[in-house]
C-alpha cells in the first residue's frame, strides 16, 4: 500500500502531497517526468533512467533542484517508506510557480510511487493491436508531460480494440504514445526508428541484446514496411517486449507472435535478472 510521496525532497503522506495551482504544469502543461520499475526493492536500470531524466530537464530548460546523489537518496527514501518491493516510480519535474503564468520558475520535484503495472498474459501469448494516427510529437527526445493527443484518442483507441496508438508522419513511423516500435523483416533483421523519438530505456536494453543474435537497423521506418514485416513488437518500462500482430487492418506476418520476438522477450528477462543480481550501488 502506498503511504508516502516526496515533494521537493520532503517525505509527506500521500493524501497531503500537493502543489500550488500557479505551477506551470497546471497552467500550461509544462513539465517533464520519468518512470521506472522497482524490482526486489531496487530501481531497475537506475542510472539509465536518471541519465534520461537529466537530458529531458536540459531540453526543457528546467534545472533539477537537487544533486544526483540527493535525488537517488530521495527515491530510495520513498521506496523504503512505502515498503513495496515491486512497484512503479515516477519522477515529475514541473515548470514551477510562474509569476506571470507563462515563464518557468524554480521547478518543483515530485516523486510518486504506484503499484506495479500488470498486463494479462494473453497480450504476450496472442499479441496486441495498434491504431495508426498521423502525428509527430514536439520535442520528441524529451519525456514531457504533454500527452494531449494520446489521451484525446483514447475513446477511438478503445473502440478499435487497440493497445496503443502508433504515430507516423510523412510516411515515417516513429513511436506509440508510450512505447517504442520495432519490426522484424523476413530475413530476421530488426528495424526501429532512430530519430524523432523518445529513446526508451527498454528500447536501449533491447538494442543491447540484439547483436550476436540478429542484425539490427536503426533508421527511418516507413509505413510500407508494415505490410511486409514478419513480426512487430513494442517496448516500454511497463510492457517490456510486447508482440504486435495487427496495425489497423494490417496483419503482421502470420497474425501471431513470432519466434524472434519471443526469443528477445526471453533475452530481455535474463538481462533484467542479471541486473537485479548485482550489488545495489
Amino acid at each position: 500500500m502506498i503511504k508516502y510521496y516526496s515533494v521537493n525532497g520532503e517525505l509527506v503522506p500521500k493524501e497531503e502531497a500537493s502543489l500550488n495551482v500557479s505551477d506551470l504544469a497546471i497552467l500550461r502543461g509544462y513539465g517533464m517526468f520519468d518512470f521506472f520499475l522497482v524490482k526486489k526493492g531496487q530501481p531497475l536500470f537506475f542510472d539509465d533512467y536518471l541519465d534520461r531524466f537529466e537530458r529531458s530537464a536540459k531540453l526543457l530548460n528546467l534545472e533539477i533542484p537537487f544533486s544526483r546523489e540527493a535525488l537517488r537518496e530521495q527515491i530510495m527514501q520513498v521506496i523504503r517508506a512505502n515498503g513495496m518491493q515491486e512497484a512503479g516510480l515516477k519522477l515529475v519535474l514541473t515548470g514551477g510557480y510562474s509569476g506571470d503564468g507563462y515563464a518557468p520558475a524554480k521547478p518543483n520535484l515530485v516523486i510518486v510511487q504506484s503499484p506495479l503495472p500488470n498486463y494479462p498474459s494473453t497480450k504476450y501469448t496472442d499479441g496486441v493491436k495498434l491504431m495508426l494516427h498521423e502525428y509527430h510529437r514536439s520535442l520528441p527526445t524529451a519525456k514531457s508531460i504533454n500527452y494531449i493527443v494520446g489521451i484525446n484518442l483514447l475513446p477511438q483507441m478503445r473502440a478499435a480494440g487497440a493497445e496503443d496508438v502508433l504515430f507516423y508522419f510523412n510516411e515515417k513511423i516513429y513511436e506509440t504514445t508510450r512505447a517504442n516500435f520495432f519490426i522484424v523483416k523476413n530475413d530476421d533483421t530488426i528495424v526501429t526508428a532512430g530519430e524523432g523519438i523518445l529513446a526508451g530505456i527498454t528500447r536501449k536494453k533491447t538494442l543491447e541484446i540484439i547483436p550476436g543474435n540478429y542484425r539490427v537497423e536503426v533508421r527511418d521506418l516507413t509505413l510500407g514496411e508494415l505490410k511486409t514485416a514478419r513480426e512487430a513488437f513494442i517496448t516500454s518500462s511497463t510492457k517490456n517486449i510486447m508482440p504486435v500482430v495487427l496495425v489497423d487492418d494490417i496483419t503482421i506476418g502470420s497474425g501471431k507472435p513470432g519466434k524472434v520476438t519471443q526469443h528477445l522477450m526471453q533475452l530481455l528477462e535474463e538481462k533484467v535478472q542479471q541486473y537485479l543480481a548485482q550489488p545495489v550501488g
